[in-house]
Parts: structure tokens; sequence; C-alpha cells
């Protein structure tokens, strides 16, 4: 039976921008592989990068929805396994403590480049999004289970992104940062009110926000430096030689 699949430019921004940003490096920094690149999606779901560019992914998971079930801290793959190693809106849900080591442990497992991406943590979009999980509380009666993590372990900061670069020398890191954390914040503010609504009312306000989000309404605009209202930075770490001796 054939299945017919909208283009990934109908997904709503958020998802796309991160994910054609991500599988855009992959395929700049990997163009000139001589053997087809395999790459590890650490926190990604089943298929869902594969959508982007032509390489193949195993993603790895703890709640189940990748292909391997494993704990980013101590991925079961040998030193230098995959070409390449990428998680997207992972680090915000993890503990500041552990994200070092977290990322070194990924480092571990690539021969050659980490790519991150992840909310930035501005001192305003901190304090946007703490207001937008008041909203979600007020109108939905209970706590938003993303933003709620957010909070509680903090948006990886400006000083926290110069202390990663510190902790994996040599390996050297180039920083991007994409998306408007106040437009799209606009649209999660309408979706959280919705639920105050009549039912046909909601529904009419989800559809609205489903068909003004989708991406190929909003042109990524990928920048070498934050701007005011900045939602989320990109790290393409590339590993030192010496960093690919196996341990």
């Amino acid at each position: 039976m054939i299945q017919f699949r909208l283009p990934t430019q109908f997904m709503p921004y958020d998802v796309y921008e991160r994910h054609k940003i991500v599988g855009s490096l992959l395929q700049t920094t990997l163009a000139s592989q001589n053997t087809p690149p395999l790459v590890l999606d650490v926190g990604g779901r089943i298929e869902l990068l594969e959508k982007f560019m032509p390489y193949r992914v195993i993603s790895v998971n703890p709640d189940g929805t990748g292909a391997v079930y494993a704990n980013g801290l101590t991925l079961p793959f040998a030193d230098n396994a995959f070409t390449a190693v990428v998680n997207i809106d992972t680090l915000e849900h993890l503990p500041s403590d552990i994200r070092i080591p977290f990322i070194q442990e990924c480092l571990r497992v690539t021969q050659h480049y980490v790519i991150i991406a992840a909310p930035y943590g501005s001192q305003a979009h901190i304090q946007h999004e703490k207001e937008l999980h008041v909203l979600y509380q007020k109108s939905n009666g209970r706590s938003h289970q993303y933003l709620s993590e957010h909070i509680q372990y903090g948006l990886p900061t400006p000083a926290q992104l110069d202390q990663i670069e510190e902790a994996i020398f040599p390996a050297t890191v180039t920083r991007s940062y994409a998306g408007d954390y106040i437009w799209q914040g606009k649209t999660f503010a309408r979706a959280a009110k919705a639920a105050k609504h009549p039912r046909f009312q909601a529904r009419f306000i989800n559809v609205y926000n489903q068909i003004v989000s989708m991406a190929f309404l909003h042109p990524i605009r990928l920048t070498s430096a934050p701007n005011a209202a900045t939602n989320r930075f990109y790290l393409l770490i590339e590993k030192a030689a010496a960093q690919r001796v196996a341990k």
C-alpha cells in the first residue's frame, strides 16, 4: 500500500528547525567520508532525523522511543563507533552537573563530530519560559512536563557553553544560533489558553496554531551570534585527533 507523507516543511517550525539544521550540518561535515556515515542520535526518536538527511541513524533513548534503550551517560557502544553523534533538545532535560559528562560520553563514541542543539539560556528566555509555565498551569491545572524540566534543570547559559568548550578541549567548537522564542512562545501561549475555551473554539485555535507554525512559512535564519530573541543554539564539535585514540 502506498503511503503519502507530507513534506517536512509542513512540520511545526520548532521541530523542523532543529532537525533541518542538524541534518544540514551533518551533510556538510560528512560529505567527504569514504564510507557511508553512521550517525547516533542520543535522545532522538526512531526515524525522525533520517527525514532530513540520507545517512543511517541509530536513535538511543531511555524512554523507549528510540531504536535502542540506553542511558546517555553510559552508551553501550565502543569508542569511535559512529561517524557522528547528535543530541537534539536533550541537554536542557539533564541536571546541569551531568551535562559535561554526557557530552564527553558522546565524544567517546564518535569518530569525528558531535552536534548539539538546545534552547539558549539567555536571562530573558529563561524568564519567558517561567511565565509560559505559569500560564500553562493556570489554564490546564497541571504542570507542563518539558517546561517544568527546563525550569528545574535550567537552560544552558552562555557561561555554561564556555565551560563545555573548556571541558572538552582539544575538541573544537563552532556555535550557531536560530529561532525566536518570542513568536514561538506566542504559539505556545495560544495553545495553553485554548484549554479554557469550549471544545469547538479550542479545536479552532489549535488548528490555527498548526497552520501558522508550519515551517514553510518561517525561513530558518542561522547566525554566528545570538540576538535578543534567540531561541536555540547549535554546537558543532570536532573531535581532536588525540581524542580518537581508543582507551
